[in-house]
């Protein structure tokens, strides 16, 4: 009997504060539906789920981790199936530190959005990310 290898992703909700609201960073995939999602990819061999957000965020919207201050207290874990095989995205926090840092997409994405909670809850479509995104909301709220 074959055990099936679990795929493994990590990536980071990237927030900037606007007129004392929250926005989130989405990046709309050059591939299948165009689906939105924050930044977040494969983990690689030997590389930690913060070091694999670091640089999926670096290599999909040009943000470096010194663009970024991260909330250590924040992770959120969710679990699904890709094509009948079980997926871990881990999801970590960090504030976008300068509002006017620009966003240089890969050729994995065609678009990118800055949305307060609402707006991005519309756009990323699957419940278990809008869970996250709403659990970022109320741990920032709680924060503040």
């Amino acid at each position: 009997m074959s055990s099936v290898c679990e795929l493994r992703a990590a990536g980071f909700v990237v927030f900037r504060w606007v007129c004392n609201q929250v926005e989130y960073l989405l990046l709309q995939t050059s591939y299948g539906k165009n689906h939105w999602t924050p930044p977040k990819g494969h983990v690689d061999p030997g590389e930690s789920d913060l070091e694999t957000a670091l640089r999926e965020t670096e290599e999909e919207a040009g943000l470096k981790k010194t663009d970024l201050n991260i909330l250590e207290d924040f992770n959120k874990v969710i679990k699904y199936d890709v094509e009948g095989v079980p997926k871990t995205s881990i999801y970590f926090l960090a504030e976008l530190i300068k509002q006017d840092t620009p966003v240089k997409l890969s050729d994995e994405h065609i678009s990118f959005q800055w949305a307060p909670l609402d707006k991005a809850c519309e756009l990323v479509v699957h419940p278990s990310l809008q869970d996250v995104l709403q659990g970022c909301e109320a741990f920032l709220k709680k924060k503040k």
